[in-house]
């Protein structure tokens, strides 16, 4: 009967020896901590117009694209903390807009008044200026037919 006990206390202990091996080899590598941005860009903009930078000048097509994409307005924009970029509300918009502003996949940074964005290997630069309710990117519309590219400012409100 005793030696029933004593082999039951030496599997008890080996048991415990192998749990205490098993665990003590799991990975306890941390995951190094993704960096934060809290540049005040971080947030979610709803875009409210679309003007030229130049008082008098026209965007070529804007009518055209303004009846084409009802919902044009309505597009909100995310940056994130993580330094991606994420839409809602208006996927078309994303479409017509991402032909000459990659906001689609992009990820962002900010280097002085400079909105850098960065979708695969194509870096765009665009000056921005930013208050604590609104953000305006200057962005180059490219040319249609005859007429020259003209430089438009995206006027978004933070929501």
């Amino acid at each position: 009967m005793k030696k029933a006990y004593s082999l039951s206390k030496t599997s008890l202990l080996a048991l415990f020896l192998i749990l205490s091996v098993v665990f003590a080899c799991s990975d306890d590598k941390d995951d190094d901590p993704k960096p934060v941005d809290n540049n005040p860009i971080v947030a979610t903009w709803e875009l409210e117009a679309i003007t030229p930078q130049t008082a008098g000048t026209t965007i070529p097509n804007l009518a055209l694209i303004e009846a084409a994409v009802p919902c044009l307005y309505d597009l909100k924009v995310t940056f994130k903390s993580d330094n991606t970029i994420t839409t809602a509300d208006c996927p078309t918009a994303v479409t017509a807009i991402d032909t000459f502003v990659p906001i689609s996949g992009a990820t962002w940074k900010v280097e002085n008044d400079n909105l850098i964005l960065t979708k695969g290997t194509t870096n765009q630069s665009l000056k921005f200026t930013q208050t604590a309710t609104e953000l305006k990117i200057n962005v180059n519309v490219p040319a249609s037919g005859t007429s020259a590219a003209v430089n438009a400012v995206l006027n978004f409100k933070k929501v």
